[in-house]
């Protein structure tokens, strides 16, 4: 797999352009992206796509047609959020269109100096 560029963010996802899906990637079912800790907000994608976890831990999604990145509550996904491109209440920042190809999504990190290692950024 070979990254092409990196095309966005939203809030702590960062968004990939990639050559393709690893092999050993396995498709899983359609879930959030990201998830706060606190507040009970999500970043979920919704739309045409299927989704697959690598064995190095990256959420891969294969977009089939345009979806919706929304930052919303998880009670708003509903029982078919995930299969259809809305656009569904906003938590802090609007949605943002994710054009049909295939990405790598990763989790922002933050480097701690003072224990010497990256970790995920909690919100």
């Amino acid at each position: 797999m070979k990254v092409l560029k990196q095309i966005g963010h939203q809030g702590d996802t960062q968004w990939f352009a990639v050559d393709m899906i690893p092999q050993d990637a396995v498709k899983v079912e359609k879930q959030y992206i990201a998830a706060s800790e606190r507040t009970g907000s999500v970043h979920a994608l919704c739309g045409n796509y299927d989704m697959y976890r690598g064995t190095d831990g990256v959420t891969y999604v294969d977009v089939h047609e345009e979806c919706v990145l929304n930052h919303t509550y998880r009670h708003n996904l509903g029982t078919d959020g995930y299969d259809r491109a809305v656009t569904l209440p906003v938590k802090d920042h609007r949605h943002s269109v994710i054009a049909p190809g295939v990405y790598a999504v990763g989790i922002q990190q933050r480097f701690d100096p003072i224990v010497v290692r990256r970790r995920i950024i909690i919100d």
